[in-house]
């Protein structure tokens, strides 16, 4: 099994895992992080390319250097719909096609072309196709175009691979541990719940179930090859100690940066409309959720010893709370964990199931054999109770 987890860690070109993960759409940025004009280095899967928005107000993804001298295109200057280069002026369109060489003959631009990528804007994200191949269909999420506050956070930059943060996502046994203080915190009465959860593979990825002491039963759904969705009951809109509870639907993105290093994405659906909705709204303008480099910092923290979870201000929200204990932990695997000495149980079902999967399809992949065709998942909101905390 070792062996075979270098297969899913390593994703840049020619990598396995990356062949399998470029054959899906992948968000690479917040829409409203990039404006009209505006282009940007993207680094995923060990690979550059340039980003960039047309005047027009469309995302375009094209190679990373100019043709030219290769220099960094996102330096240089975005007119219409085109982008042209700091350097010498050389202009492309979003095909890539150059279309102006000034000082040169017209004839020579035509013979000129760089690589550009399909790209898709939806739910606030910003998703760029990288495979070699025609872009499959675009997979909707259809629990988060329901009525309700669509909320895409700022990204997630971790310390670790993204298989650290994958592993994590169809194993509910950790929220009773790793989650303790922000659960407590948020609820002071509350027991730790420990199960063994249920796993199976679905015709969009798997699903995890668990069964509480009550006899209801939770489900976290993932999302082949790496999104995962969950409901769940958190304080968005204040301090914990607030007596309001609110439910939303979450659905995580992880996204390789390099093999040491993810991006995650985090679309929250809250599930509120009309008056409560707006007043949510207001609420949460003076909210005091950290940005992500703080929660990465005081997380680092208490990785280095020089607080704990307890240490924490007492102010921090519960979604806050939770992401510091995640990284803590996730990251505290180290950026590319040895996973030969671990001894995983039956309480690991989820993340055994997980790891079966990526490695039948990997496998299948190697040998040119048929891959399993995922499919978009109707509604799992409707059939999802809510979990204890995010994952």
């Amino acid at each position: 099994m070792a062996d075979s987890l270098l297969d899913f860690i390593h994703t840049g070109p020619g990598a396995l895992a990356g062949e399998y993960l470029r054959r899906f759409w992948q968000p690479v940025y917040r829409g409203a992080d990039l404006r009209a004009g505006q282009a940007v280095p993207v680094r995923i899967m060990n690979e550059q390319f340039t980003l960039y928005r047309g005047e027009g107000g469309a995302p375009h993804a094209v190679a990373f250097r100019c043709a030219h001298r290769g220099t960094q295109l996102s330096t240089g200057w975005v007119e219409g719909e085109c982008i042209r280069c700091l350097y010498h002026g050389w202009r492309y369109d979003a095909s890539g096609q150059c279309l102006e060489q000034p000082g040169e003959d017209e004839s020579f631009a035509a013979k000129v072309h760089i690589r550009s990528y399909p790209t898709r804007e939806y739910l606030g994200l910003i998703f760029v196709y990288l495979g070699q191949t025609e872009p499959p269909p675009f997979r909707h999420y259809l629990d988060f175009e329901r009525p309700g506050v669509l909320e895409v956070n700022p990204p997630e930059h971790w310390a670790c691979n993204y298989f650290n943060r994958i592993d994590n996502a169809p194993d509910p046994g950790h929220v009773a541990f790793t989650h303790r203080e922000a659960v407590t915190r948020a609820t002071p009465a509350a027991h730790p719940n420990i199960f063994v959860p249920a796993s199976e593979e679905t015709e969009y990825g798997t699903r995890t179930t668990t069964t509480l002491p009550n006899g209801q039963q939770t489900y976290l759904h993932f999302h082949m090859p790496n999104t995962n969705q969950l409901r769940s009951a958190i304080r968005f809109e204040g301090y914990v100690n607030q007596p309001s509870t609110i439910w939303v639907d979450l659905l995580f993105w992880r996204v390789p940066v390099d093999d040491d290093h993810c991006v995650s994405f985090v679309l929250n659906l809250i599930n509120l409309t009309g008056a409560d909705a707006e007043d949510y709204r207001q609420r949460r303008q003076t909210a005091q959720q950290l940005q992500p480099a703080l929660l990465n910092r005081l997380a680092g923290d208490v990785l280095a010893g020089r607080t704990t979870m307890k240490g924490i201000d007492p102010r921090s929200t519960t979604y806050d709370l939770f992401t510091i204990e995640d990284y803590v932990t996730q990251v505290g695997q180290g950026a590319i964990p040895e996973r030969s000495n671990e001894h995983l149980g039956r309480s690991d079902a989820g993340v055994i199931l997980l790891r079966k999967i990526w490695q039948r399809e990997l496998q299948a992949l190697a040998k040119g054999k048929p891959l399993k065709e995922w499919s978009a998942a109707e509604l799992l909101s409707e059939m999802t109770p809510p979990t204890a905390a995010p994952a």
